[in-house]
């Protein structure tokens, strides 16, 4: 995934994105959690707060091996544009990396089912600002100078952004795939079509159906002759 520049926006390639963790997950202190909770929001898409949320039991396995997250209405309550979603819990698909990252974080801790699973070594809660502490330190010593002052992986929020960015560009582009990406994200389709529109394959000229476009606004066939009106006697 190559860095994408559009009119606001730049977007982390999977070897930036990667090369952070790996930095993060070298750290001395919490480096291990740290790297979980930021690999979340890479490969999972999660608002910060969101992955600050999760419980041991928010990851659900199904019958046949996939798992997923529950992100729970509460980490949803304050997204612009998209309050008619606050109310629903969202089902996010869990990758085979991330599964292992966050079976990994159980385990080393030996959590139970109620207990938050981004916590910190000591036991302090793991709050934005260490992360973004953390982030910033990742950042320099991962990004080259002429990135540094650029708005490159400027906010940890750039890891859900990239994220976003490749479900969209590595699929087929279906309405049926762009309201999957926008339920995974937590956003209404319009406003993630508004978002990610340089994201989005614009269709040749060859390929536009003029064809069922212009059967489609085609009016209904009008009789060859006016028809005459009876006058009343």
């Amino acid at each position: 995934m190559a860095a994408v520049v559009s009119k606001e926006t730049l977007h982390l390639t999977d070897r930036q994105c990667f090369a952070i963790l790996d930095w993060v997950a070298e750290q001395p202190q919490s480096g291990i959690v740290l790297r979980a909770f930021l690999a979340s929001i890479a490969l999972a898409a999660l608002h910060p707060e969101e992955a600050l949320a999760l419980r041991v039991r928010d990851v659900e396995i199904a019958d046949d091996g996939t798992r997923w997250l529950l992100v729970h209405p509460q980490a949803q309550e304050r997204r612009e544009k998209d309050s008619d979603r606050a109310g629903a819990v969202r089902r996010v698909p869990v990758c085979r990396d991330l599964a292992a990252i966050l079976k990994e974080e159980t385990i080393r801790r030996d959590l139970g089912p109620e207990d938050a699973i981004f916590v910190l070594d000591d036991g302090r809660p793991l709050t934005a600002e260490v992360y973004r502490k953390v982030w910033r330190q990742a950042r320099a010593a991962v990004l080259q100078a002429h990135e540094l002052g650029s708005p490159l992986g400027r906010h940890v929020s750039a890891l859900r952004d990239a994220r976003i960015a490749a479900w969209l560009k590595n699929g087929d582009q279906t309405a049926g795939h762009i309201l999957a990406v926008a339920e995974c994200a937590g956003m209404s389709a319009p406003r993630l079509a508004e978002r990610f529109a340089y994201c989005l394959r614009k269709p040749t000229r060859d390929e536009t159906p003029w064809d069922r476009l212009e059967a489609a606004m085609a009016l209904p066939a009008l009789p060859s002759q006016p028809t005459q009106t009876a006058r009343r006697p």
